[in-house]
């Protein structure tokens, strides 16, 4: 407001008339959904449960357990992997299994920076071939000499006898190079983030591990006991979540074993 200065002896004040500013309204208008702004971030996404947002991040910072109780639609699941995105995936680790030479129903874990189990397989993979490729070189030169020292010397039968004798003894008796060749039970080369598992449902044996059943158990036909040797849902969270939903599908002994675990 804008007053303008006394003109008259009367002191009659002269106001000036006042202008009111025109407001421009714009509203912004989207066509299509692509145009709406999708934060990067799986946390910043949910919306309507600031409190359990908070929860989580905090869980996500001290590594705790998160019991979650909502109905089905509310936010759970993707609140599990946006905790599994601010978990540090710089300490993932890979899990092999080895033979063991001490007690070969016993293998041998170890467990090395994420990304390296695959190189170890194939290293060893290759040495096993190379090793392989030699047998069967001797072999073959073997048995070529034992069959072509059975024709000069006219002894047909007998030759032919003792080339499949030393090739069933070498056969049997020789180890097997593939057998120890570790296997590479978890994988985390790919994950740009820390593993997300929804174990919703999984038995005993899907959730902690089991061992295969090996029909073969002799002649030389048998499994390593490092090859059979299964990882549950819990070994390929490692370092991740955990998620599972409907806890009240487990049977009672795994609830109570699981809400320990949580406590």
């Amino acid at each position: 407001m804008e007053i303008s200065e006394q003109s008259s002896p009367q002191n009659e004040a002269v106001q000036s008339p006042v202008t009111t500013p025109e407001v421009a309204h714009t509203e912004s208008v989207i066509a299509t959904s692509s145009q709406v702004e999708v934060p990067e971030k799986l946390i910043d996404q949910v919306i309507g449960q600031e409190h359990a947002v908070e929860v989580i991040k905090k869980a996500a910072i001290q590594r705790r357990h998160v019991m979650m109780i909502g109905s089905p639609g509310t936010g759970k699941s993707m609140l599990g992997k946006a905790m599994a995105e601010m978990l540090p995936k710089e300490e993932l680790q890979d899990i092999l299994a080895y033979p063991n030479s001490d007690d070969s129903n016993n293998p041998v874990i170890r467990t090395v920076s994420g990304g390296r189990g695959k190189q170890i397989v194939a290293a060893h993979k290759a040495e096993a071939k190379k090793k392989i490729q030699f047998r069967n070189t001797l072999l073959m030169l073997l048995l070529i000499g034992i069959i072509g020292y059975s024709f000069l010397t006219y002894q047909w039968l007998m030759g032919i006898i003792a080339a499949a004798f030393v090739f069933m003894a070498l056969r049997y008796t020789t180890p097997r190079e593939e057998a120890m060749v570790p296997k590479l039970l978890v994988s985390n080369d790919t994950k740009n983030i820390a593993p997300f598992i929804d174990g919703t449902g999984s038995h005993a044996g899907a959730l902690l591990g089991d061992v295969r059943h090996d029909p073969f158990q002799s002649g030389g036909l048998e499994t390593p006991a490092h090859d059979r040797v299964e990882v549950g849902a819990i070994h390929r969270a490692h370092g991740g979540v955990l998620f599972i939903d409907e806890i009240n599908t487990l049977d009672p002994h795994s609830q109570q074993n699981l809400l320990t675990a949580l406590y």
